[in-house]
C-alpha cells in the first residue's frame, strides 16, 4: 500500500512511502526502530520494549506491518494472535477463555520521531484490519494514560477504554478493546 507522508521531521513534505506486510528478515530493523525510539523517550516507562527473539516470533507467526521509505523503516504495527496464552487481553477484558482465539492483541506501534504527525498509527491500524486472521471479532491494547497520543490515536481509531490497571510488572496502563 502507497502512502504519501505530508510532513518529515515536523516540516511540509512529499515523501512516498509504503505499507507492507513483514517476515523475520525484518527483526533487525524492527528492533534498532524500536531502540532507537525508546531511547529518545522522555518518559521511557509509557512503552515495554521487547527482545529481539521476541519481535523474530512476532514477525514468524503474527501480523507485523512496516513502513519503508525504500530500505528506511520508519514505523511499524505488531498485532499478536495470543490464542489460549495468559499473554492474550482478552485474558484481562473479562472475556471467556473459550472465545481467546477469537482475539488479538495490538502490541506494539513505533513511529520515529521524524515521521510523526501523518497519523501512521492509525493507517497501520486500518491496514492491518482486512489482514486479520479469519474469526478474530476483537483487538486488545494496552496504553499509558500518560501516553496521550498514543491514547488519543487509539481511541480515534475505534478502541474504547474498557479497564485501568496494572500490568508489565507494575505500570499503569489502560486496557482498551476493539470490536471488529
Amino acid at each position: 500500500m502507497k502512502l504519501l507522508l505530508h510532513k518529515v521531521c515536523g516540516q511540509p513534505a512529499a515523501l512516498p512511502v509504503t505499507i507492507r506486510r513483514c517476515g523475520p528478515a525484518d527483526a533487525d530493523a524492527f528492533y534498532a526502530l524500536q531502540n532507537e525510539v525508546c531511547a529518545a523517550m522522555p518518559h521511557p516507562e509509557q512503552f515495554v520494549p521487547d527482545t529481539l527473539e521476541n519481535i523474530t516470533a512476532y514477525l514468524t507467526g503474527d501480523l507485523c506491518l512496516g513502513v519503508y521509505d525504500g530500505a528506511r523503516l520508519g514505523a511499524y504495527f505488531i498485532l499478536r494472535y495470543c490464542g489460549q496464552s495468559e499473554h492474550n487481553y482478552a485474558a484481562f477484558l473479562g472475556v471467556p477463555k473459550s472465545e481467546w482465539d477469537h482475539w488479538a492483541n495490538a502490541d506494539s506501534a513505533i513511529v520515529h520521531p521524524d515521521w510523526r504527525g501523518n497519523g501512521l498509527q492509525r493507517k497501520l491500524l486500518e491496514a492491518a484490519l482486512p489482514l486479520l486472521r479469519p474469526g478474530i471479532v476483537g483487538i486488545g491494547a494496552t496504553v499509558s494514560p500518560e501516553n496521550q497520543y498514543s491514547l488519543n490515536n487509539a481511541l480515534a481509531s475505534g478502541f474504547t477504554i474498557a479497564a485501568r490497571r496494572e500490568m508489565y510488572g507494575g505500570y499503569d496502563r489502560y486496557l482498551l478493546k476493539k470490536m471488529v
